[in-house]
């Protein structure tokens, strides 16, 4: 019995993956997305692999397929994604929980629409953020929108399936004073 424990352990361990993706926009507004072949949209990224950090990932993964040196920002959702999730989210039907990390990738200058590569294997081009939601399926779309309102308000955005978590409001990180207030002292700086 305790065999089949260790080997239902080890079993549901090796099933978990890590994946990485960016948030790589135009200084117009637009959001790059990625296809290979006629599989759906996503945004540029891929699978962690093992003994490599999802921000390393997500340079490589970058790298590997648009052929650019990509400063990788902040994370700006993590999304947890459960065993045969519902068919909304990001991975219907699979075997193990993941988890999915998107980082901000930036802005870059270009007035370019769409391109192909990888001899002709992928297909990319930037879309605007209204248009998001009708290009991607239902998770991978709240994924984006979800980043794009953590950059707005500094946060991290979390999900659980594509879907926001119920709890706290999202809100901005509270300033912090650079010295606490010293009693006898506030008079003089002026507070």
């Amino acid at each position: 019995m305790a065999a089949q424990g260790l080997s239902g352990f080890y079993g549901s361990v090796f099933k978990r993956s890590t994946t990485a993706a960016v948030l790589i926009r135009s200084t117009d507004g637009r959001v790059l997305l990625l296809r290979s072949g006629s599989g759906s949209w996503d945004l540029p990224g891929g699978v962690v692999l093992g003994a490599e950090d999802p921000r390393s990932a997500s340079r490589r993964i970058v790298a590997g397929t648009l052929g650019l040196e990509l400063g990788v920002g902040r994370v700006l959702v993590l999304d947890y994604i459960q065993a045969g999730a519902s068919p909304g989210a990001a991975r219907p039907g699979s075997q193990g929980d993941s988890i999915a990390f998107v980082y901000d990738g930036g802005e870059l200058a270009t007035s370019v629409a769409g391109f192909t590569a990888g001899g002709g294997e992928r297909e990319a081009r930037f879309v605007p953020v209204p248009d998001c939601a009708a290009v991607l399926g239902e998770a991978v779309a709240r994924r984006v929108a979800g980043a794009l309102e953590a950059l707005d308000l500094g946060t991290v955005t979390e999900l659980v399936d594509g879907s926001s978590t119920p709890g706290e409001p999202a809100v901005p990180p509270p300033t912090r004073r650079m010295m606490p207030p010293v009693g006898g002292f506030s008079g003089i700086l002026g507070r």
